[in-house]
């Protein structure tokens, strides 16, 4: 068999048209087979030897590099041949070296026709856009992305029927069956958290954050985001620190999308608050980090709000189960690479179906991930992955049984100090009524501060379990701190999506019909009707300070009567917020 004739390389004499040679050099480069763009910059793929500490093998792979200056001359001599006129035979030219001009002209460049677009690096068969699956090792043209497999793969069923989809999910819900998930929600989530990295280039940016509730007895979280990376294609998963995401993270996530990384683990994030994990979320949708990245958490702190599966997908944990191994390397009775294909073939089945409608509620911002993730479990007859929006979840520990208490305690005890209560004033408030008032508040500072009411100590101990568990949300409501100054903090509640709301009205229709301002049971400053309710602003104080002081409308005080505003940001909305006025001394 004859062999195929050499590629012609193409001429390109070097003029004073000096924009010509530099296109002519630009079109030159199409025929280098490892030269793309990616974010407007010339980019090559170079081989890397990646030692995987999870399988114990080393892999070639491949990295988005920048292209150097003297690579980038390398290229182009090898692409073409240059030629310089003479200067007494203009029609005839003598080979030459690329001229250093040429190379800065091309790199100077902000546009490149003709190279291909490489969108990222994949080392999996992973979901196109279209509901087709990408297995062909190489460059696709049609989503720009670059398959470079680790191992070999079984064949991917292009037309698979749900019979096949939910075999598929039985055999990977078989590989976690020792885990001891709270509900069947919860291995719907997993299985969800196994999909998502697959069909994360199908999402857009529409990717949720996946958290991994978990015990401080058995901590899971672990083992579980191990695995999820494997199944993947990372070795190990990229850790990031929480705090980096909260400032600038545009760098660190074009570095993660560079290497190729299908997830990334955020770490330093166990004691966080459900508050914290938001303003996370919020990061990460501002730098669209969730394009093409799929972001994987675990915390010690039991999510019992109902604000984070609004922004989050969630997946708990209970502590009874086999108790997981010290050093976690990926145990699976099947070969990863059976559970890869088991994986795509739900996707791909439920996109050769149609993509039939299973009646999910809408998840705002993340519409696209229902389509495509969520209503594949659905369908193949597993539980919606997604906790009800509307749902307080129960306790699971003592523990969490005394923060309920603490918080919804709270609450009973707000009409009393519209404005927020201290410490100290609650446990007056406690010991100067019956017994039988308050009982909720009674039973949490009998479990976080036990000792006598009037003693200092128990004072310190319950305003350090409020800092603790601030931004907790339990049965509807929310502690929130109210404001802090020389006479300390002060404490407030706020409802939450989710809680009876004729109650909460009530409640404030009865403080505001008080009128006037009062002073607490335990001595404590002046303060008006209102409570930390929505985006209500207090009444101004009395103008006078006596307790027969006229109580006027709502207004300003006067400018000579120095005034300190303090805001805080409400969890409930974006748009409002609480306003807090204070008469300074």
């Amino acid at each position: 068999m004859a062999a195929a004739p050499p590629v012609p390389i193409p001429e390109i004499v070097v003029g004073f048209n000096e924009e010509a040679v530099a296109n002519a050099g630009i079109a030159a480069l199409r025929a280098c087979p490892e030269l793309f763009t990616h974010a407007g910059q010339p980019r090559h793929a170079d081989p890397r030897s990646d030692a995987g500490t999870s399988r114990r093998v080393s892999r070639p792979v491949l990295q988005i590099e920048r292209l150097p200056t003297p690579r980038l001359r390398e290229l182009l001599s090898r692409s073409a041949r240059w030629l310089v006129p003479l200067s007494d035979a203009p029609a005839e030219g003598v080979l030459s070296h690329v001229p250093q001009w040429v190379v800065s002209a091309i790199a100077a460049r902000r546009h490149w026709p003709g190279l291909r677009p490489l969108t990222a690096l994949v080392s999996t068969p992973v979901l196109r856009p279209d509901g087709t699956v990408l297995d062909a090792p190489g460059y696709d043209p049609a989503t720009g992305l670059y398959l470079a497999l680790h191992a070999n793969h079984l064949p991917i069923p292009v037309r698979p029927t749900k019979a096949a989809a939910q075999l598929a999910a039985d055999s990977l819900l078989a590989t976690v069956s020792h885990v001891p998930f709270a509900t069947p929600v919860d291995r719907a989530a997993w299985l969800a958290m196994v999909l998502t990295p697959l069909a994360r280039f199908a999402l857009g940016a529409a990717a949720p954050l996946c958290v991994v509730e978990d015990s401080p007895r058995a901590q899971w979280s672990d083992d579980l985001i191990a695995d999820l990376a494997a199944l993947a294609g990372a070795n190990t998963p990229a850790a990031v620190d929480a705090d980096d995401l909260l400032g600038s993270p545009r760098r660190l996530i074009d570095a993660l999308r560079a290497n190729g990384d299908p997830v990334a683990r955020i770490t330093n994030g166990l004691t966080r608050t459900a508050m914290a994990w938001r303003r996370i979320c919020e990061a990460l949708q501002r730098a669209r980090a969730t394009e093409g990245l799929v972001w994987l958490a675990a915390t010690f702190r039991p999510t019992r709000d109902v604000e984070l599966p609004r922004y989050a997908l969630t997946l708990r944990c209970e502590s009874a189960g086999t108790t997981p191994p010290g050093e976690h390397e990926p145990q699976f009775d099947e070969p990863a690479s059976h559970l890869l294909v088991a994986a795509l073939t739900i996707l791909r089945a439920y996109q050769v179906a149609g993509r039939p409608n299973v009646g999910l509620p809408r998840w705002p911002g993340f519409e696209r991930w229902s389509q495509v993730v969520r209503a594949a479990i659905v369908w193949i007859g597993l539980p919606d992955p997604m906790r009800p929006f509307d749902a307080a979840p129960m306790a699971t520990s003592a523990t969490e049984a005394a923060v309920a208490d603490l918080v919804v305690g709270w609450s009973e005890l707000a009409p009393e100090f519209p404005g927020g209560g201290s410490t100290r004033q609650a446990l007056d408030a406690l010991s100067s009524t019956p017994p039988e008032r308050y009982p909720r508040l009674r039973a949490a500072v009998a479990v976080f501060a036990p000792g006598p009411l009037d003693a200092r100590s128990t004072a310190d101990r319950l305003s350090r379990c409020l800092t603790r568990y601030r931004d907790e949300q339990h049965e509807g409501h929310a502690l929130v701190l109210a404001s802090s100054g020389n006479l300390g903090n002060r404490w407030a509640v706020r409802s939450v999506p989710g809680c009876r709301r004729s109650e909460r009205a009530e409640d404030q229709r009865s403080a505001a019909t008080r009128g006037g301002s009062h002073r607490s049971a335990a001595g404590g400053p002046r303060t008006g009707p209102g409570r930390c309710q929505g985006a209500i602003r207090r009444p101004s104080p009395t103008l006078n300070g006596g307790e027969g002081s006229r109580q006027g409308p709502t207004k300003a005080l006067p400018l000579w009567r120095k005034c300190s505003w303090k805001y805080f940001r409400s969890c409930e909305s974006r748009r409002e917020s609480a306003c807090f006025l204070e008469e300074s001394p």
